[in-house]
């Protein structure tokens, strides 16, 4: 039976009801298809009820805030002669409505990467070859297109090299990956693995006991598996694969034009060319998904490639000023406005922004102004949270660039809600000079945006962030719809996509902004960001039901904004703003969260009025400003004076709150200051005032409950300030529906949030979405802080329809430790005195995760930065840059970070901090920034070196960083313990460890930890150099307490040298002083040896072997003078392929070399008795008491014997390639292809060490060589390859498996090589 489901939501124009029709089950019998056609007509009738026109105009809401009319009232003013600067992820000028504006003009007109992602450095110049190529930065010879020889006759070119990895977003990047891997790579490679398959079917056939293979077949099964390994080594790593570019620059009469080599072998005529953006306004494809645009600085020493870390960007300029000509319903808000897209997203971080973006594009916004091509609008959507907001490098830039140049700045005031104190910086810098935006829901948007099934009424979104700032001051200025479903950039393969957040409601604010800026700049009306910022405030539809702390001063009214502008055009405040100060710390208002309010208090705010670009304002307009305040308190327990004559200079008047009243709860008003000659413009400004008076919990119970069930609505917010008590370490919050039949209940966000003096919102929370009925109590354990207030907000979550009947209640917890943070572990048993708040069971442990190594600069260097990094009007940035060095033995899981700078970045006295890792061919394998102390990379074994730049322009600050530690955070493979005793006694003897067991409330006891032995340290297997391990010791037995309330913990290791215990180690030889020279001088010769020219490296070696004739040092140092030590010579398909043939002359000095070093080696061999070296390793335990000196003679003989063996094994395979490739009698003789004598070469290295050891891998190589046995090669280039990065090896391996007719590995490996091997350190 086929069922044939119709599901079609009928709205009726006077109706809530949704109509659905059931699934009509169709089948093949007369009945049935009765029935069907029966409900057809039903159908047919039921045409007439349904509203078949979609709600298009509310996809990108313009509706609620009056926007939509005032374009329809003024059609002129639509955003015309206006420019917004979207400071967010960058923005795709090819997406549907950003191409062009009304007229047919680039909407988008400017477009800079100002994160440094896309930078590639051109420094080099080259000049083309006669038959018209160069050499990139790959090592690819490039072969110029006719464009390129056209449009540079001079045939000078700068030429770098990019990774393309960063430019694309993490998604594009995946999707890029497993298309090119379903399109290039699987078919080749399952047929490459099913032939290997076979041969290994073959081999196990054959071979039917694999335990006792004879050696040659044992190595035939080794290639096999070396084959299989290495094909699935490739698999895997076609997952990492990154494609890297050749980048050539060069200039024409029409400016830069850029070439990039996206054929990747050399093909410029079919290469991607592409002139700067700002001449040409020209975006290319690099590929299916990825478009860029090009700048170029520095007088062409940089080339910016500029592509988009996300969609993000272009989804919010698409909101603010969107146009489609064939579809205006989906029009952003001012869709004649232009945009310049500034990328302040840093792709090597993911998205995350960088001081370095923000300050270049500050600074390129200045310098559009000064330019005459002035940014009206700044959107900025992007934001963290600050640990305090009364100053910071880019806050004051940020300021300085709306108060110097009058560009309106609208941020997203973030969306960390329900809790207070979650606005983002920005707005929260330290002067409130942004507008800062909520995000508002209306009822058409649940429509057509999200297909609710009803409309609610409009509200803020659950999770909007809230007022006020950490200092008190307004951080929400108005509201707006914070959805759209609009364009993304093309490399989604989607027209639009819905997204929410703050990020949505600015770019509404700031076309809206654009919209009155359009119709101001038309009427010839003056105006200054003041101005605007306080039209918004004051023109604000306030929403009664709506949060206060959420909507500002309500959702914005663009129509009644230009009312206000227009009508008070001429008034002087429009040229000012109104500097208001709390305290001496410079709060934007008054906050009092600090315990039980118990008596009035007073404040002293200043006022000051501060002319726009003030330096330069008219002396005479500040000598005659004078204006006449009336001042309003909104609530009763505030008291000021009611006058205030303001003239052009600062003034302080004394606030008193009275709290005493107040029920427990948040408690909102301001001081509202007027023109008592006008009120009726509004308020010039006002004195945010923000009280909490928190619940005092009962000290023997400890705990809140809400016998009273509330009704819970959709965004009902239940808001609960606790002064928590002292001692309290956690809390628990349990719900449950009141109604016993609710089996469904609803969704909660609950938001538990402590503010701790100078840590942002985030330090001390938790936010979570859980579900609450009346089948089973909801409980959510949380960590607190004692003796500070800390707010508990359930809010039902916004879209969440019914209505819950909530039952809550809160109980306090607490276990609190005195010295409980940081063990020396030098300091022996440490002491830790626990105090509980109640009754409870304690069983503390301790778990280490990392181990933490501290770098020290090798090296700082002050430079000033380009004339990119300047702010106008000449004002330098200089960079600071420390180098460290760090080496790992094996591969490690390693998190770097700077603790001068981190978790600070907008209120940072430095502008920007950010690191960079490089391996030894100085490939970027990591990166990082003021939030990066979590972020773990995996480093393979090997050397490292760690770049930190700082910026500033204050050169003497950054001189006094330049002693900055970092530090390396190693993650351990197994968590490390410490052992916890009830008594000093047992812990000192190592004795009974700590069970559970019971604390009375309000007691005091201690415990003690004993140190963690040397063998349990060696075990964890870290770094010698680590100084201290980190983790968390936790305290409670009880399961909930265990979860939440864990502590950070630093167990120092003991650092200095090992002291070496007496009776160990090698008793002294008693030799006389000519015994002691004479060794000296040998020892120093054979040094010399491998250093000087040929001639005197033979006259040496003479002179030693004529005092110590049976010295194998000597041989051994002739041997290293005579072979090359270049890795290209010593690996066999590299060195067979730089044999010239026709140089026979060449080939023969090389013979000649290689049979002395075959005659050296046997000399040296000769000299080491190999029987007794291989009874010496048989021994299992020697017991002689010169053991250790014995033990190191035969380790030397043996290190010798290897050397020499290996030596001789590459030098006979050479001659047998030399005699292959050259094919010369007079080269080649009979007695040159002594296979066997290589083979029994190889099986006496065996006898001493693995084959697979890096000491012996070249002769491994060279042996698999001469057999054919490309698995084993490959295996063993493989591990040579993770002994030393190296270029030559990767080539090598390309080589190999050209051998093996793979040319899918091919590809892949030779961009390996490329990628591997920049030819310098990445630009900053």
């Amino acid at each position: 039976m086929i069922y044939l489901s119709l599901h079609i939501g009928v709205r009726r124009l006077n109706s809530k009801q949704i109509l659905r029709l059931q699934a009509i089950p169709v089948c093949q019998s007369r009945h049935s298809v009765g029935a069907a056609a029966e409900a057809i007509k039903k159908l047919k009738k039921m045409e007439g009820a349904i509203d078949v026109k979609f709600p298009a105009g509310s996809l990108v809401p313009k509706n609620e805030t009056g926007a939509l009319n005032f374009v329809r009232k003024y059609p002129d003013y639509n955003g015309t002669n206006v420019t917004i600067a979207i400071l967010d992820s960058g923005v795709d000028p090819r997406a549907k409505g950003l191409e062009i504006v009304p007229g047919g003009d680039v909407k988008v007109v400017e477009r800079y990467d100002c994160s440094g992602c896309g930078d590639v450095d051109t420094s080099k110049q080259v000049t083309a070859a006669p038959d018209g190529t160069i050499v990139g930065l790959s090592g690819r010879v490039l072969r110029l297109s006719n464009v390129m020889k056209t449009k540079c006759p001079s045939g000078e070119y700068r030429i770098g090299l990019k990774s393309m990895h960063d430019l694309y977003p993490s998604r594009i990047r995946d999707k890029i990956v497993a298309d090119a891997k379903l399109k290039t790579w699987d078919e080749a490679h399952k047929k490459a693995m099913a032939e290997v398959s076979r041969e290994v079917a073959d081999f196990e056939a054959k071979n039917i006991n694999a335990q006792n293979l004879p050696l040659r077949e044992k190595l035939n099964k080794e290639n096999l598996d070396g084959t299989v390994e290495f094909l699935n080594a490739c698999e895997k790593k076609f997952s990492d694969l990154k494609t890297t570019y050749d980048c050539v620059l060069f200039s024409t009469d029409d400016g830069w034009m850029a070439v990039i080599d996206t054929t990747e072998n050399g093909d410029l005529e079919n290469a991607v060319h592409v002139q700067e953006y700002s001449r040409a306004h020209e975006m290319v494809n690099l590929d299916e998904f990825l478009s860029i645009s090009i700048n170029v600085h520095d007088g062409g020493d940089v080339l910016e490639i500029v592509g988009m870390c996300s969609s993000h960007g272009t989804h919010v300029a698409s909101i603010a000023c969107g146009f489609h000509p064939d579809n205006p319903e989906l029009d952003g808000v001012a869709p004649a406005a232009k945009v310049v897209s500034l990328t302040i997203g840093d792709g090597r971080l993911g998205s995350m922004e960088t001081g370095t973006a923000l300050v270049r594009a500050i600074i390129k916004v200045m310098e559009l102004c000064e330019a005459g091509r002035k940014i009206d609008v700044i959107n900025m959507s992007y934001g963290e949270h600050g640990h305090w907001s009364n100053s910071g490098r880019v806050g004051e830039l940020m300021s300085e660039l709306v108060n110097k140049y009058g560009v309106v700045w609208v941020a997203s005031a973030g969306n960390h809600g329900p809790a207070l104190c979650t606005i983002g910086t920005p707005p929260d810098i330290s002067q409130p000079s942004c507008v800062g935006v909520g995000a508002y829901v209306s009822p058409e948007m649940m429509e057509a945006e999200y297909a609710l099934r009803q409309k609610l009424p409009g509200n803020v979104y659950t999770w909007t962030s809230r007022d006020p700032c950490i200092d008190g001051g307004f951080g929400v200025t108005v509201c707006a719809p914070g959805a759209a479903i609009a364009s993304v950039p093309q490399f989604t393969m989607s027209k639009a996509q819905l997204m929410n957040g703050t990020s949505m409601a600015a770019p509404h604010v700031a076309g809206s902004v654009a919209l009155l800026i359009s119709g101001l700049k038309q009427k010839n009306i003056n105006f200054t960001a003041f101005s605007i910022k306080r039209a918004l405030w004051n023109t604000a539809t306030k929403i009664d039901y709506v949060d206060k702390f959420a909507q500002g001063n309500g959702l914005l009214n663009v129509e009644k904004a230009f009312e206000n502008l227009t009508n008070y055009k001429d008034c002087i405040e429009n040229y000012l703003r109104f500097s208001v100060s709390v305290g001496g710390n410079g709060a934007k208002g008054i906050h009092m969260r600090q315990g039980l309010l118990t008596k009035p208090e007073e404040f002293n705010v200043s006022i000051e009025p501060v002319f726009f670009n003030d330096k330069y304002a008219s002396a005479a307009d500040k000598i005659s400003f004078n204006v006449r305040l009336t001042l309003i308190p909104t609530e009763s327990w505030i008291q000021c004076g009611s006058f205030l004559d303001l003239c052009y200079s600062q003034r302080t008047i004394c606030v008193k709150v009275d709290p005493t009243g107040l029920a427990a709860g948040v408690h909102r008003a301001s001081i509202k200051a007027y023109d008592s000659s006008c009120v009726e413009k509004g308020v010039l400004f006002e004195i945010p005032v923000t009280v909490v008076q928190p619940i005092v919990v009962d000290p023997k119970s400890l705990e809140y409950t809400q016998t009273e069930a509330i009704t819970c609505k959709p965004n009902t917010i239940l808001r609960n300030f606790f002064l928590v008590p002292k001692y309290a370490t956690w809390a628990v919050l349990e719900m449950i529906s009141a109604d016993k039949s609710d089996t469904v209940g609803g969704k909660f966000l609950i938001h538990t949030m402590q503010i701790l003096p100078m840590k942002y919102c985030k330090a001390q929370e938790t936010q979570k979405i859980l579900p609450v009925n009346s089948v089973s109590t909801t409980v959510h354990p949380f960590k607190c802080v004692g003796d500070n207030i800390l707010e508990v907000c359930i809010a039902k979550y916004w879209s969440n329809f019914g209505t819950v009947p909530l039952k809550y209640s809160v109980k306090f917890h607490g276990i609190s430790p005195l010295n409980g943070n940081i063990m020396h572990s030098a300091s022996g048993i440490h002491r830790i005195d626990l105090t509980t708040l109640s009754a409870e069971e304690v069983l503390p442990s301790v778990s280490l995760k990392s181990a933490v190594m501290i770098l020290k600069p090798s090296e700082t260097k002050i430079t000033p930065l380009t004339t990119r990094d300047v702010v106008h009007p000449g004002r330098q940035i200089y960079q600071n840059v420390l180098t460290y060095s760090m080496h790992l033995n094996k591969s490690q899981e390693v998190a770097f970070y700077a603790p001068l700078f981190s978790t600070v970045l907008y209120e940072s006295e430095f502008e920007s901090q950010f690191w960079m890792v490089f391996d030894c061919n100085k490939m970027m394998v990591g990166c990082g920034d003021a939030y990066s102390n979590d972020s773990f990379l995996k480093l393979e074994k090997g050397d490292y070196t760690v770049r930190l730049q700082v910026r500033h322009e204050k050169k003497e600050l950054l001189e006094k960083i330049s002693e900055t530690n970092m530090l390396a955070n190693i993650k351990l493979a197994n968590a490390l313990s410490v052992d916890i005793y009830k008594s000093y006694n047992q812990a000192i003897v190592n004795g009974k460890k700590i069970t559970t067991f019971a604390f009375p409330a309000g007691v005091t006891r201690p415990i003690y930890l004993a140190p963690i032995t040397n063998e349990k340290l060696q075990k964890a297997s870290f770094p010698n150099q680590c100084s201290w391990l980190e983790g968390t010791i936790v305290y409670a037995k009880d399961e909930l307490g265990k979860k939440c309330d864990t502590h950070g913990f630093q167990y120092i290791l003991t650092e200095g040298p090992t002291v070496k215990k007496n009776g160990t180690g090698s008793p002294k030889e008693n030799k006389s002083k000519f015994e002691e020279y004479s060794e000296g001088l040998r020892d120093y010769q054979v040094a010399q040896i491998a250093k000087l020219d040929a001639e005197n490296a033979e006259a040496v070696y003479k002179t030693v072997l004529k005092d110590n004739p049976t010295f194998v040092g000597a041989h051994l140092a002739l041997i290293e003078n005579l072979d090359s030590n270049d890795l290209k010579m010593n690996l066999p398909l590299t060195f067979a392929n730089n044999l010239d043939k026709n140089d026979k002359n060449a080939a023969a000095l090389l013979k000649f070399k290689l049979i002395k070093i075959i005659e050296l080696a046997e000399l040296a061999m000769k000299e080491i008795d190999q029987n007794a070296l291989l009874a010496y390793y048989g021994l299992k335990t020697d017991s002689r008491s010169n053991a250790a000196k014995i033990k190191t003679q035969m380790d030397k003989q043996k290190q010798q014997l290897l050397d020499a063996a290996q030596k001789k094994l590459i030098a006979l395979s050479k001659l047998r390639v030399i005699k292959a490739v050259v094919d010369s009698n007079e080269v080649g003789d009979d007695g040159v292809d002594q296979l066997e004598n290589i083979e029994q070469l190889f099986s006496d290295i065996g006898k001493f060490i693995d084959y697979n050891d890096t000491k012996v891998l070249l002769s491994s190589i060279w042996h698999a060589y001469t057999l054919n046995q490309y698995g084993r090669m490959l295996k063993y280039l493989g591990k040579l390859y993770e002994d030393k990065l190296s270029r030559e090896i990767v080539e090598e391996q390309s080589r190999v498996v050209s051998e093996r007719k793979w040319p899918h590995i091919e590809q892949l490996l030779n961009k390996v090589v490329v990628t591997s091997n920049p030819q310098g350190f990445r630009l900053f």
